[in-house]
């Protein structure tokens, strides 16, 4: 009965570890605007993605551009907005406007529901470019949402907030399930090698589900062009990421594990001399 309820707490241990890990990534990377911004900055040098976010960011300045202008004028301008906006990468305010795109698409994001890219912090700076070559004042272009899902997913993304948040909760859990099952044990160092390689296990089992999440994410791309070639774009690097926050926890799991093992020997080879 003792060794079935140190099983029972070890197994627990390790899914409550795995969960406050992926509850950990979340909030770092997810829910956390400025971490999503960093998780999310090397889309900005994505060609793929940089053409079809070019195209609408060109659409957008081009109607602002000419608001207002007399209709033969327009043939005018189209060649200034391409050229703007076709170097706007080499722009030296794009890496701050691009930062400021993605937090502020986290934030209309997570406070609508809707998932959501603002363009207007890139417009702003196409439309700046533009009006210093007409000699003209550029216009405030404000929030310019490109929606990815028409769907609400204020419930969804409440849930992972809260899901997130806990993962402190989850490690303090882990911890007293582990340590409640060491005393329960007869071998405390075997059970400690064992939850060492249970962990082990589970990072590898979640290593490949993070591998998978990009085909996953390709099933289920939406319409949008800007948006589909987005998320085609992120859905791996988030895979990456994820996986490279796994490795120091599966080191240390392995840690654990060969401490278990070495006092296990230790324990042995003490019963022998005897």
């Amino acid at each position: 009965m003792r060794s079935f309820a140190s099983a029972l707490l070890v197994v627990a241990a390790v899914l409550l570890a795995g969960t406050a890990a992926c509850g950990a990534w979340l909030a770092q990377h997810v829910v956390s605007g400025p971490g999503f911004a960093s998780l999310a900055q090397p889309l900005g040098e994505d060609q793929a993605f940089q053409a079809e976010l070019s195209a609408a960011v060109a659409d957008q300045a081009g109607q602002a551009a000419t608001d207002g202008l007399p209709e033969g004028m327009a043939s005018f301008v189209e060649p200034i907005v391409e050229r703007i906006v076709s170097g706007i990468q080499q722009d030296p305010g794009y890496p701050d406007a691009w930062t400021a795109t993605l937090e502020n698409s986290h934030a209309e994001t997570f406070d609508t529901g809707v998932p959501t890219l603002d363009i207007g912090p890139l417009l702003n700076l196409a439309t700046a470019g533009i009006a210093g070559e007409m000699g003209t004042e550029a216009p405030d272009a404000g929030p310019r949402p490109i929606v990815v899902s028409n769907t609400d997913r204020s419930a969804e993304l409440a849930n992972l907030t809260r899901f997130a948040e806990s993962w402190p909760l989850f490690t303090a859990a882990a911890a007293l399930a582990l340590l409640l099952g060491l005393l329960a044990a007869r071998r405390r160092s075997t059970t400690l090698a064992l939850a060492g390689l249970g962990a082990v296990a589970l990072g590898v089992v979640l290593w490949l589900a993070a591998g998978a999440l990009p085909g996953l994410a390709e099933g289920r791309l939406p319409a949008n062009p800007v948006a589909s070639t987005f998320i085609s774009a992120l859905a791996p690097r988030a895979a990456e990421n994820f996986q490279g926050w796994l490795v120091p926890l599966m080191l240390g799991a392995g840690a654990l594990a060969v401490v278990g093992l070495i006092f296990r020997l230790v324990a042995g080879s003490r019963r022998q001399v005897r």
